[in-house]
């Protein structure tokens, strides 16, 4: 199953999850393979495939939620979100591993900016930072993104997998961006994307 499937059907999930109680382990374990599609595509997107392969990263993202696995996931789809920003930390935290083992400072770990064209990339700490700022300021906004950029879903499949309509979706996206723009680069003039 596609992680867009998995995200979209999350919420029939979450029905059949309220009768019984699912274990967190066995809900990672159901978007394994999913993990592995949104790794791959988190690394194809910057400089760190040299470092870190996929499964490496699904891993060490893996090992990192059966130890501190937040209580309230609530689906396999929320399970893949919240999988999908452990992997971002991963990365996060590699890229600082590697920059503390170099002398000398090594070029910043950059990332497509999300939503735009190839040669727009952003350092990947400075997005994060971005991003925790964003979902103080909006949860909603950041929970589109988070869809979009991390999982890589459509505006179509946002739209299924949390149940907005998609002008809703478009709008939260652009206005989303604009303020990842803004934050980023006070001085720069958002693009309509």
């Amino acid at each position: 199953m596609r992680a867009m499937d998995l995200v979209a059907d999350s919420r029939m999930d979450a029905v059949e999850a309220r009768g019984a109680p699912v274990r967190r382990e066995a809900m990672l374990a159901a978007v394994y393979e999913d993990m592995r599609h949104v790794a791959r595509d988190m690394l194809s997107r910057d400089n760190m495939r040299e470092r870190l392969q996929p499964t490496d990263l699904v891993n060490e993202a893996s090992l990192r939620l059966i130890m501190s696995m937040p209580d309230n996931v609530a689906d396999q789809g929320h399970m893949l979100a919240v999988a999908g920003r452990t992997m971002r930390r991963v990365l996060i935290d590699e890229a600082r591993k590697f920059r503390a083992a170099k002398r000398s400072p090594p070029p910043p770990l950059m990332t497509q900016f999300p939503g735009s064209a190839r040669e727009d990339v952003v350092d990947i700490e400075e997005l994060d930072r971005a991003l925790e700022a964003l979902e103080r300021f909006s949860a909603e906004h950041a929970r589109v993104v988070e869809l979009r950029f991390s999982l890589g879903l459509t505006v179509e499949e946002t739209s299924s997998a949390t149940g907005l309509p998609e002008r809703t979706v478009k709008r939260r996206w652009q206005a989303a961006r604009a303020w990842l723009l803004d934050f980023l680069d006070p001085g720069a003039e958002p693009q309509g994307h």
